[in-house]
């Protein structure tokens, strides 16, 4: 394996704690091979994880190899260390298991711009629209009216007082021909909560601004929610949408 692992940059190494999440569900069969391979395609087309090239003339693999699947289970249980877990991983790129895409090829509609301002402007859009794309490419959609929410991930954190601090990231789109508005005015006038199926927790902070989001037809965006609250992580949560354009339930997954 030495000959087609590079150096590893251990500034550049932080993996999300999803990921984590993802190994161990995988490592216990509770996610498929192709939903784990998409959680890692994000860490390498965001440059959280450094690969190297790929071998156009090696001979391509089409499975995952078993120690692999060890080596992410060991990882989710702290028993090898990321620059171990990343290694295994570089060796899925350069096999070509993983296919790793790049907004490289479309920079050069930047070149346009004369001024670095512009163009770094330019390039941000389009490392913004990548990652939007990645993520409703790797995400669970999940259709509520005209609207999809695209769950991304949770992150989590425990409080000095018991309590859990919950973050859950979406990417939503409107497909209806006409605009779209989602409305929160504040916690105790809002359509969205999280619910454990018997109490629903309102939210702390989101990122509609003024208590509203007006989606335009087929234009997706980031949102997120935070939550604050007694949130158990042996019970099953949802994300619950109540609008007048559309009603559901969005299972949410506890780190």
């Amino acid at each position: 394996m030495s000959g087609v692992i590079s150096q590893i940059n251990a500034e550049q190494l932080v993996i999300p704690n999803w990921i984590k999440n993802n190994a161990k569900w995988w490592y216990q069969d509770q996610i498929q091979d192709s939903e784990f391979i998409k959680g890692i395609q994000y860490l390498i087309e965001n440059k959280i994880m450094i690969v190297p090239s790929v071998n156009t003339n090696a001979n391509k693999e089409n499975k995952i190899p078993s120690w692999v699947k060890n080596d992410a289970g060991w990882w989710a249980n702290g028993t090898i260390s990321d620059n171990e877990f990343v290694s295994g991983i570089q060796y899925l790129v350069s096999s070509g298991i993983i296919v790793v895409n790049s907004i490289q090829s479309n920079s050069n509609q930047c070149d346009k711009y004369t001024t670095a301002a512009e163009k770094e402007t330019c390039l941000g859009q389009l490392e913004y629209d990548e990652k939007i794309k990645n993520y409703m490419e790797t995400s669970t959609p999940t259709v509520v009216g005209p609207v999809t929410f695209y769950y991304i991930n949770s992150e989590s954190q425990k409080t000095d007082d018991g309590k859990t601090i919950l973050t859950i990231h979406f990417v939503i789109q409107n497909n209806a021909n006409q605009e779209v508005t989602m409305t929160c005015q504040r916690p105790d006038s809002c359509n969205y909560s999280l619910s454990d199926g018997q109490n629903e927790i309102q939210y702390s902070t989101n990122t509609l601004v003024y208590g509203s989001l007006t989606l335009i037809p087929n234009t997706p965006k980031l949102l997120d929610w935070t939550f604050y609250g007694l949130i158990d992580s042996s019970k099953n949560y949802s994300f619950l949408v109540k609008e007048n354009w559309g009603s559901g339930s969005i299972p949410i997954k506890i780190p």
